[in-house]
């Protein structure tokens, strides 16, 4: 017999069966609805009729699938040790986690305790940059209100300098013009108890003879200039009363062959500032002198033929 022959009595013997245990059930159902029909109707023939036609349908069914060479893989349950081994992997895990969570939470406090520091800081920080701010708003207060003073008294000190330089100018001006009246007068011998004025006038006499009698009321004031010192001869300042005698003696002490032969020297009396500007000038003047030029002095000014020169600047 071949498979499929063997197959095909498999699968009728199969459906027969199907076929007895539904015709079963069948029954039972029938037999509750006949006694139903019974109660109600008393219907027999219906049943049969019913039941005739249900056997009728039987070869309908489908044929059922093939039962399968093997029969399918049972499921692997966990073994006791896998359970233990997840269990104890589970309790490490919690474990870890519960320590992980306790470090988590000490980290936490600190960088709580920290941050709780930091803002007591930051409040203290706070506090000492406020007090510097309002001490440095108020020391800016102070400097601008300096600063309008000092501009005040810049201004003031300005024209105050230009005053002081106007009146040192006008000052250098009137000492200068008050010297026009004096002469210096230098080597003449010093001595006790000396007559200055007499010894004086006696070399003026030289120079002016022609004026002999008027030089005696032309001179004002003799006497000898700084502290005396042994065996130094200090120099002599006179003052005329007159500038026409003061000059005339003056241009006659230029050339006077007596004051040469008595080692006596007569200059004009210089302030410091004419003194400064004749030094300044006093190259040019030699210089002029050594090519045969006409140099002089008048006061502090110089003259090269005629023309005046400055200092250099």
């Amino acid at each position: 017999m071949g498979k499929s022959e063997k197959r095909k009595n498999k699968n009728v013997s199969l459906g027969t069966a199907n076929a007895a245990n539904v015709s079963s059930n069948v029954s039972e159902t029938m037999g509750a609805s006949c006694s139903y029909e019974t109660e109600k109707l008393h219907n027999y023939s219906k049943i049969s009729v019913d039941f005739d036609e249900f056997m009728m349908c039987e070869e309908e069914f489908p044929a059922l699938p093939e039962t399968p060479c093997k029969s399918p893989a049972t499921k692997q349950r966990k073994t006791e040790s896998s359970e233990v081994a997840i269990l104890s992997q589970l309790g490490a895990l919690s474990q870890l986690i519960n320590t992980r969570s306790d470090a988590l939470e000490n980290v936490i406090g600190e960088n709580t305790r920290a941050i709780t520091s930091m803002k007591e800081v930051i409040n203290e920080n706070t506090k000492q940059i406020t007090s510097v701010k309002e001490a440095i708003e108020f020391v800016s207060a102070e400097v601008n209100h300096l600063k309008n003073k000092y501009g005040v008294m810049e201004s003031t000190l300005n024209k105050v300098e230009e005053t002081c330089v106007g009146h040192d100018r006008r000052l250098s001006q009137l000492e200068s013009y008050s010297r026009r009246w004096n002469l210096r007068m230098h080597g003449i011998p010093e001595n006790e108890r000396e007559d200055v004025r007499g010894r004086v006038i006696d070399v003026c006499q030289h120079l002016l003879p022609e004026d002999k009698d008027r030089l005696s009321s032309a001179v004002d004031t003799v006497h000898r200039l700084g502290r005396k010192q042994p065996n130094k001869n200090r120099g002599i300042i006179l003052q005329f009363a007159s500038r026409f005698f003061r000059d005339a003696v003056w241009r006659a002490a230029k050339d006077s062959a007596f004051l040469r032969e008595n080692n006596i020297k007569i200059s004009e009396d210089l302030s410091l500032a004419d003194k400064e500007r004749r030094n300044k000038l006093w190259p040019a003047v030699e210089k002029a002198r050594k090519d045969n030029k006409r140099a002089y002095f008048i006061g502090s000014r110089a003259f090269v033929e005629g023309n005046e020169i400055f200092p250099p600047a």
